[in-house]
């Protein structure tokens, strides 16, 4: 039961906005995993995932867990949204460590709160998010791409990363991301590489290690070509027909799949709180 009546205006983004229609869908989680491995494609991001993460193990945890962070910050109110990034920051209160000794490129010491690792990690959420959802739902206008980055960057405060850092438009994001994609040093160290194979061939859980093989085309087929290349991911005609047979089936999944399985859980429980505070007498009945 809920204690008290919500209105547009308790939510960390309102209904209608750029963040509720994209975030909303299930499906475009087909680019999640190629998000999460070009943020390791950093290597410094990716040496925070293999020093303090159980990444062979529980490759999908990490990826789980930006999802939860992500939805309940997206469909929240400011309250819930300020509880999963204090979640999100008492894990990273540990992550650092001594970039030197691995070759990494950058300050000799490492840290999750550095503003260019956060600002790739929020660039790559961007791109997932509006590539997945154009693949999959529909296309997206300009206006729409603009508010959702700014929606975006507004996510991006509740973990430190400052509004007025790096590019503030969505044109200028676009720039930005393929600087980074084309920077060879993106893909090309071994700790990426490590990382983002234990990602796509994991020792566990067995369901995700029988799957791994035919779902390689998460990678080889949606990861931008130089950082594929780079990290070592190739296109065949098994992936190139994964990918498309994978597109087309979300596609019908995306029409005419019941709500319930649709969209997200948090959407769905947001809903239902903004449906109450506008029609309460229908909702009671």
């Amino acid at each position: 039961m809920l204690e008290r009546e919500f209105t547009s205006r308790d939510f960390v983004f309102a209904p209608d906005s750029a963040m509720w229609k994209i975030v909303r869908h299930r499906s475009i989680l087909l680019t999640g995993p190629a998000a999460a491995v070009l943020q390791i494609a950093h290597p410094r991001v990716g040496l925070g995932v293999m020093e303090h993460s159980r990444f062979a193990d529980s490759p999908l945890g990490r990826l789980e867990r930006t999802l939860i962070a992500v939805n309940t910050i997206a469909f929240g109110t400011p309250e819930e949204a300020a509880e999963a990034a204090r979640r999100v920051a008492g894990r990273h209160r540990v992550v650092n460590g001594d970039a030197a000794a691995h070759a990494v490129p950058g300050p000799a010491r490492y840290s999750v709160d550095e503003p260019d690792l956060l600002l790739w990690v929020v660039a790559t959420l961007v791109w997932s998010a509006v590539g997945g959802y154009e693949r999959i739902v529909e296309r997206l206008s300009d206006d729409e791409k603009e508010s959702f980055y700014r929606d975006m960057r507004v996510f991006g405060t509740f973990f430190a990363l400052p509004r007025e850092y790096g590019p503030q438009t969505y044109r200028e994001h676009e720039k930005y991301f393929d600087d980074v994609v084309a920077d060879r040093l993106i893909g090309s160290h071994e700790v990426s590489r490590r990382v983002a194979w234990a990602v796509a061939r994991p020792r566990t859980p067995l369901w995700f290690r029988v799957l791994a093989v035919p779902i390689t085309f998460m990678f080889s087929e949606i990861i931008p070509t130089p950082v594929r290349d780079r990290l070592g991911f190739r296109s065949t005609a098994w992936s190139r027909f994964g990918c498309r047979a994978a597109t087309l089936s979300l596609r019908l999944f995306a029409r005419i799949a019941p709500d319930v399985l649709r969209f997200d859980p948090c959407y769905r429980r947001a809903r239902k709180r903004r449906d109450l505070a506008l029609f309460p007498a229908a909702i009671a009945r």
